[in-house]
């Protein structure tokens, strides 16, 4: 199963593909980025590439990564998508944007985006996501998304967001 392209009133979702390790290493190095997204390791291009390998063999199990662009043939200015947490069939949101996007609600809008993808097109009946502590945007972000505090340690907070309840129309006129 291949992820679809996703459109949204201001970005562009496109599936990751093998092409775009450059783009995806240059965004994964991005001092900003990598700040909790890798830990402020700087990640070689060989750490990106399995990073997209693993993105990619997920995709056939449905889920996987989008790139984020602001328009269909522009720069990648982002990521966003679903990767299995640890080796459990448990799914976790994960989104970056460079920084000149911070702030402008980008990153709820491709979330959003993946999430209806998910909802509509898997069984998973749950993501989880995860964030630093001291990451208060993501933080802000995943209680903008309707998910619910699970937990917290002395590094990490979690949150995890439900399957939505499909009403019925059934009975009503």
């Amino acid at each position: 199963m291949s992820l679809p392209v996703i459109a949204t009133p201001r970005l562009i979702l496109r599936p990751f593909t093998p092409e775009d390790l450059d783009a995806l290493h240059a965004l994964w190095t991005d001092p900003w980025v990598r700040r909790y997204l890798w830990d402020d390791v700087l990640i070689s291009r060989d750490r990106a590439a399995e990073a997209l390998r693993s993105a990619l063999a997920a995709a056939r199990d449905g889920i996987g990564h989008w790139t984020l662009r602001a328009a269909p043939d522009g720069p990648v200015i982002g990521d966003c998508g679903f990767q299995f947490v640890d080796q459990s069939r448990e799914i976790e949101l994960m989104c970056c944007l460079l920084r000149p996007f911070w702030g402008r609600g980008l990153a709820s809008e491709a979330c959003r985006a993946a999430l209806e993808y998910l909802w509509a097109s898997t069984s998973f009946e749950r993501v989880h996501a995860r964030a630093d502590l001291p990451n208060q945007d993501s933080i802000r972000l995943m209680r903008r998304l309707g998910m619910s505090h699970e937990s917290a340690g002395s590094r990490l907070v979690s949150y995890v967001l439900a399957r939505p309840v499909q009403r019925s129309l059934r009975g009503s006129r």
